[in-house]
């Protein structure tokens, strides 16, 4: 089943993500309240829970550099600046304690959204983990004749409202593609302004995130990424660690098939070394050497995809872990995505029987 293509509505009132002073009529005139003194050698693109806080971020950032492409946006590939000396719980602390002066003035608690209705569906037929491409703010932007950034701080209210979705609902991880390896060929302005809006959401929803008990984690290829939007996302991060409601996972600078390029080449190395048998190399041991590693293994496979905007294909997300993954295509583009709609596909899942091959 296709989602219903259902009546355009107008554009919302917070069209820009929310917390723009009197005056400022883009993100542009706004500073960006990154968190620069926290920045870490390597910024989180894994977030094992297998690992210590340490032991993870000592590896983060190994996935393999890419070279500027010809007519893209070649990044800043600077190194961050090194970490403070201090504990884990420190820096989660001070990370904190900047956030909520950054949401004093910029973003609002989520109990002042209003209310998510219960679902109605039992939880033994929800899916447990949702990936979401987030797709159409572009065109819902050229259709009601706003810039394209506009677009794209409309879709952060949708995202806002499905993680909340999710934490009432007890779905217990969201993976979103917020940013693809393939986008970096956008025009610099587009870019720089994305990643200036990922970092400023980050900053003003994490205390939400922490009060709510939504845990974020980011896969990716953050050696593309520039070392203040790095040490917005290892803030979170660390902030986020110990909460249990809900696993947020950012797909960031990420493409399926370079991240399997990438633990292929691994593998091979070491197999190549003497360190693995490559008779050893299973489906196991290859996902764990992929970026979903981000989440435990019994959430890193998928349950249900919902791709806003009316295209039909997965667009180099997550070709791994989608192997039996429900597909469910919506018309509706993503600043319009809201409540109703995530219900809708939710109830189409609980419909689906899901045999994985067999007959039973």
């Amino acid at each position: 089943r296709v989602g219903n293509k259902g009546a355009m509505r107008a554009a919302p009132s917070r069209a820009l993500v929310r917390g723009l002073p009197p005056g400022a009529s883009s993100p542009r005139d706004v500073p960006v309240r990154s968190v620069r003194a926290l920045a870490h050698p390597r910024a989180a693109s894994v977030d094992d829970a297998s690992t210590s806080s340490d032991a993870a971020r000592s590896r983060l950032g190994d996935s393999s550099s890419s070279s500027g492409r010809k007519g893209s946006f070649t990044p800043a590939r600077g190194s961050a600046p090194g970490r403070r000396p201090g504990s884990s719980a420190q820096t989660s602390s001070r990370a904190l304690e900047t956030a909520s002066t950054a949401a004093s003035t910029s973003a609002p608690s989520w109990k002042d959204e209003p209310a998510i209705g219960p679902l109605g569906i039992e939880r033994a037929h929800l899916p447990r983990h949702v990936a979401v491409i987030m797709d159409g703010n572009a065109r819902w932007a050229s259709e009601r004749g706003v810039a394209v950034a506009t677009g794209h701080e409309a879709g952060v209210d949708t995202l806002r409202t499905i993680v909340r979705c999710c934490g009432a609902w007890d779905v217990a991880a969201l993976t979103v593609y917020a940013f693809s390896h393939e986008n970096w060929r956008r025009s610099r302005s587009e870019v720089e302004h994305l990643m200036s809006l990922l970092e400023r959401t980050l900053v003003a929803e994490l205390p939400s995130l922490l009060e709510e008990g939504v845990r974020v984690t980011v896969m990716g290829d953050m050696g593309m990424i520039d070392e203040n939007l790095r040490a917005a996302i290892a803030d979170a991060v660390d902030a986020t660690r110990r909460n249990t409601k809900l696993r947020l996972n950012v797909a960031l600078s990420y493409g399926a098939r370079q991240d399997i390029v990438n633990a292929s080449r691994l593998l091979a190395t070491q197999a190549a070394a003497g360190l693995i048998d490559p008779e050893d190399i299973t489906e196991d041991v290859l996902g764990e050497h992929l970026a979903s590693r981000t989440l435990p293994a019994a959430l890193r496979e998928p349950d249900l995809l919902i791709r806003p905007g009316g295209e039909r294909r997965v667009s180099n997300f997550l070709l791994w872990e989608l192997a039996y993954t429900e597909l469910y295509f919506a018309d509706r583009m993503w600043p319009d995505f809201g409540e109703g709609d995530f219900r809708e596909a939710l109830a189409w899942y609980a419909g689906r029987q899901r045999r994985f091959g067999s007959r039973g």
